[in-house]
Parts: C-alpha cells; structure tokens; sequence
C-alpha cells in the first residue's frame, strides 16, 4: 500500500510537469516586472558655518644672525724652561741587556703534534713571536713565520701561551717583558 502510494505521487508530479503546470504556476508568482526613472532630487544645501579663519602668526625670525665679534687678548708667554731640562736630562730607555732564556728547573717541552698532522704526513718548522712578561710566562704567542701548516702553527702558540715558563729578560737588574722570537720544528718521524 505504501509502495503503491509512493508510485501514485510520482506519476501526478510527471503529469503536472509534463502538461505544463509547473510553468503556469512561476508565471502567475512572478508576475510583469517594470522599470521606472527616478529623477533624483536636487542636493539641499544646508546652513554651515563659514570655515574659521587662520590663526594670526608671529612673524618669523630673520633667516640670519650675525654672530657678535668678541675678540680676547690673550698674554703670550714662553714655555717654561723647566720642561725642557728635564726632557733634556731623561736618557733614551735602554734595551735589555739579557734576553729571556729558558727555565732549567722548569724545560719547555716541545708542542703536542696535531694527530691529523701526523696521519697527513705534515711537517715544518713555525717562528713564534712570544711576549714574555716579567715574571717569565708567556701572555701572547704570534706566529711570524708559518710551517705551511695552519694546525702545527696553532698547536704551538697555544702551547706556548699555556705551558711555557722563562727566565725573564733583565734590564739594569730588573725583570723586563719582552718580545721574544722562538722557532719549533715538527717532524712525523720524532713522534711517540
């Protein structure tokens, strides 16, 4: 029974669509469209106030100023005398008479030779340029000649700088710091 109703309802809406019925229908909703110009009506003018007037302005500064002439009159006088005697008494500093050398109780003992150095076959001789300070260690350590190699270059002047001790260099029986030229030779057949 449901079935049969089911069948009876789609038959009437293929009937209605066939016979034309469903276009009566939009045709008596939708109805005639019209079109019409509107004139638009004229812009109102309405009352505003007249824009306030600028404000009155200062007038502005010349464009240039001179500036006053002032002239001061300052006495000349020589440079003292004394100044010159004693620049003339100070002597030249003296150069040291001893250089630095090494320490016997504490030998400087050659640079650890880079692993990757050995295994590449690399050697040379590096010229450090150390300066040793008074009380014999080592601050600072410049390479002034390269091997040819940047690693055994760096290997000795940062061994240099963290296990090296001197005698310092003596200057009228003071310890002095010094520059101080140093040469390490790397050869793969001296290694351990």
């Amino acid at each position: 029974m449901g079935f049969g109703f089911v069948v009876l309802l789609h038959l009437a809406l293929i009937w209605a669509l066939a016979s034309g019925l469903g276009t009566k229908a939009l045709e008596a909703v939708k109805g005639p469209i019209e079109a019409k110009i509107i004139d638009t009506p004229p812009e109102v003018k309405r009352d505003e106030p007249p824009p306030p007037p600028p404000p009155a302005l200062d007038t502005p500064p010349p464009p240039f100023v001179p500036p006053p002439e002032i002239t001061i009159n300052v006495p000349q006088t020589p440079p003292p005398t004394a100044i010159k005697a004693v620049q003339s008494k100070v002597a030249a500093p003296s150069a040291p008479s001893l250089s630095p050398r090494a320490d016997p109780n504490h030998p400087n003992r050659k640079p650890p030779y880079p692993p990757s150095s050995v295994r590449m076959g690399e050697e040379g001789t590096v010229v450090l340029l150390l300066y040793i300070r008074a009380d014999g260690t080592v601050q600072e350590a410049r390479i002034d000649k390269s091997s040819g190699f940047p690693k055994l270059d760096q290997s000795a002047a940062k061994y240099a700088v963290k296990a090296w001790r001197f005698l310092p260099a003596m200057s009228a029986g003071q310890a002095v710091a010094v520059w101080h030229k140093m040469a390490v030779t790397f050869r793969v057949d001296e290694v351990n």
